[in-house]
């Protein structure tokens, strides 16, 4: 069989284009795609360095900005006292009573709570410290009260899980105030160099006294972990305690006027006069 000269050409040039369009698909073209690859990756590496070059440039202006920012941030949370106490809550509403003037009927004071934010905080992020609040009382949010080594158990558990910066103890306080008293006793709570916030204030009008009958609950903040500041127990010696009648000042009808008990007292000859006079009829 004979193949021409220009079968052979047409054979030549059809390997060539196979060839070619091999290399082009098999080496070409995945070449291509890496450059461009090394490209984009090459463009966001300069990018990275002017970056990296503007903040060391700038270096000191951070440093200054973070310092600034940490002086402010503690200047904050040194607003808040590092521990609310139920004795704390029960000389506001002595002073509340002073101030006012109101009758504090009860007070209920609730378990310290976390105070949550988590739309602040960045999803994910971790803490690796633990600290103890040092107290027993420690609620985490939806938890039920817990009491005696449940609740200690509960608060390390928290603490060990993650830091919660600020925390909540709630107090509603049960009172009769008239009017003015009432915006005084506001007044009062307004001017307290702790943190606090009215939650709710509910009053109404008594007919029979013609005083206001209502509660007010307060937010009773509080940062714990704060570099040497210690909680300062509360000062109860400018309060009256006791009282000189325990059984209140209620008088009963027909009371008034009676003789005192020392006047009634019988004196000793009167006595000795019935004894000798029952000891005769004996």
């Amino acid at each position: 069989m004979k193949v021409s000269k220009r079968d052979i050409l047409l054979l030549v040039g059809f390997i060539g284009i196979l060839f070619f369009g091999v290399t082009l698909y098999w080496v070409f073209l995945p070449a291509q795609e890496k450059v461009e690859e090394m490209k984009a990756e090459n463009l966001q590496l300069r990018q990275q360095i002017t970056d990296l070059t503007i903040k060391t440039n700038n270096k000191e202006t951070y440093l200054t900005e973070m310092e600034k920012m940490v002086k402010e941030i503690e200047d904050i949370y040194r607003v808040f006292p590092v521990n609310v106490k139920a004795e704390d809550v029960i000389l506001m509403a002595i002073n509340q009573e002073l101030v006012s003037p109101m009758v504090v009927e009860n007070v209920n004071i609730e378990q310290l709570v976390p105070v949550r934010f988590e739309e602040f905080v960045a999803p994910g992020e971790e803490h690796d410290y633990t600290y103890d609040l040092g107290e027993n009382d420690v609620l985490g949010v939806g938890d039920e009260p817990l009491d005696g080594d449940d609740a200690v158990t509960a608060a390390e558990d928290s603490a060990e899980e993650e830091i919660d910066w600020l925390y909540n103890r709630q107090a509603t306080f049960n009172y009769g105030v008239s009017y003015e008293g009432l915006k005084r006793s506001i007044r009062h709570i307004v001017d307290q160099p702790n943190r606090m916030a009215i939650e709710t204030l509910t009053v109404t009008f008594d007919d029979s006294t013609g005083q206001l009958v209502g509660s007010t609950t307060l937010n009773m903040y509080l940062a714990p972990y704060q570099t040497g500041k210690e909680y300062v127990q509360p000062d109860f010696s400018s309060v009256l305690l006791g009282t000189d009648n325990i059984f209140g000042t209620i008088q009963i009808h027909g009371e008034a006027g009676l003789p005192e008990v020392e006047a009634m007292a019988p004196e000793d000859g009167v006595g000795n006069e019935e004894d000798g006079a029952g000891n005769a009829e004996e």
